[in-house]
């Protein structure tokens, strides 16, 4: 089956219903794997080094520590902001394939609440704030963020 649209482009978008919903069991199959993978929002949180394990005494093993834990919470941000995008681009497909107005509702949410979730985590970055471990979401988006979130 192929369709076409007009998305006021001028131009149609031509797709194979097939191709999207192959791309979509593909995108779903990445989600299960990155949820039970050591690199799953969860896992990477579980995973952390106590300050002592550095020593102690010494300004060294301090500042080490304090890397550490701006890095591994980093890390646990873009996990976390991966395993959205790749849900994102699996709403994304389901768009394209039956039309916006077609998409249940809490679907089209999800979405926006993911692309809303992404901005502000970018202009945190170029702010500086994401380096210092500040999250600069609203905690309304990050509950609907967190509460529909199966990944981790």
């Amino acid at each position: 089956m192929t369709g076409e649209r007009d998305f006021g482009g001028g131009k149609g978008l031509n797709y194979r219903a097939e191709t999207l919903t192959a791309f979509k069991g593909r995108i779903d199959e990445l989600l299960g794997e990155l949820g039970k993978s050591p690199a799953a929002h969860k896992q990477i949180g579980e995973q952390a080094v106590t300050p002592e394990a550095y020593g102690t005494g010494f300004s060294a093993a301090e500042d080490l520590s304090a890397h550490y834990d701006r890095v591994h919470t980093r890390l646990k941000a873009l996990s976390r902001l991966f395993g959205e995008q790749l849900e994102a681009l699996g709403i994304a497909t389901e768009i394209v394939d039956k039309g916006y107005g077609n998409v249940e509702a809490d679907q089209r949410q999800r979405f926006q609440a993911i692309q809303t979730q992404v901005e502000e985590h970018l202009s945190a970055s170029r702010r500086g704030d994401s380096e210092s471990g500040k999250d600069s979401s609203s905690e309304g988006d990050r509950k609907a963020l967190d509460a529909d979130t199966d990944f981790d």
